[in-house]
């Protein structure tokens, strides 16, 4: 009797024992350990750039901001953007640099030339976002789409507003307001149609903008911080 319980016990530790194992086993496969991020490609137009049209230096837009922020953290950040430029230019020059390393991750950021130009549509802004994620994806990179500022406060507020932008020069402020339309649908198309992706959600920026457009230095304040939320700095000094 005592020989049947004893095998009947080394029986249940043996499955227990197994199950504790394949648990274990489960939990390393389904739940991966994230790895600090170490380097990072920008790719935008001018809300993300670090040179001024004539190729001086901007030191107060996020990716610079980020750049000191993470900097105990021993971060690379390089940054592939222009003011005034579409999601083509993006994909081009994107491209070209992706071709030269590997980044852990890659932030773009974009899409408001495309918005503010009639003559793009949403499908073909779409269309190049995705082009680039695989591109960084099929390198191992992970993709953050940063969908930018949420459209309230000042920022698209016709009143502040540029008269004689987009390209076909307009000539009241409030010609603006299919654009302002068109951008809050790209915000919305871009997260329903990217794939292999994630998202920096539309975010407040306290009306920290001059022209309804772009973020004043304060504001990429704000954009920088929204980002490094989005980052593991465990362990930096």
């Amino acid at each position: 009797m005592r020989l049947i319980i004893s095998i009947m016990f080394l029986f249940i530790s043996h499955n227990n024992f197994y199950e504790s194992q394949v648990k274990s086993y489960r939990n390393i496969v389904e739940e991966p350990v994230n790895n600090q991020v170490k380097s990072i490609l920008v790719i935008g137009d001018s809300q993300s750039t670090i040179t001024t049209s004539q190729g001086k230096p901007i030191n107060w837009t996020w990716p610079k901001v980020l750049e000191r922020l993470l900097k105990p953290c021993g971060v690379k950040i390089d940054v592939v953007a222009k003011g005034g430029k579409t999601s083509k230019w993006m994909l081009e020059e994107g491209k070209k640099k992706l071709l030269t390393g590997h980044w852990d991750r890659v932030i773009i950021y974009g899409g408001g030339n495309d918005a503010s130009n009639m003559s793009i549509p949403l499908e073909t802004t779409i269309t190049n976002f995705q082009k680039l994620i695989d591109l960084a994806v099929a390198d191992s990179s992970e993709v953050w789409v940063n969908l930018g500022w949420k459209i309230e406060g000042k920022f698209m507020d016709i009143n502040i507003l540029p008269v004689g932008r987009p390209a076909n020069l307009l000539s009241k402020r409030t010609d603006w307001l299919p654009y302002i339309e068109k951008r809050k649908q790209l915000q919305i198309l871009l997260k329903e149609r990217l794939i292999n992706c994630q998202f920096i959600e539309p975010y407040d920026l306290q009306s920290k903008t001059s022209d309804g457009i772009h973020p004043t230095a304060e504001g990429h304040k704000l954009v920088a911080n929204f980002i490094l939320q989005t980052i593991d700095t465990t362990g930096c000094n």
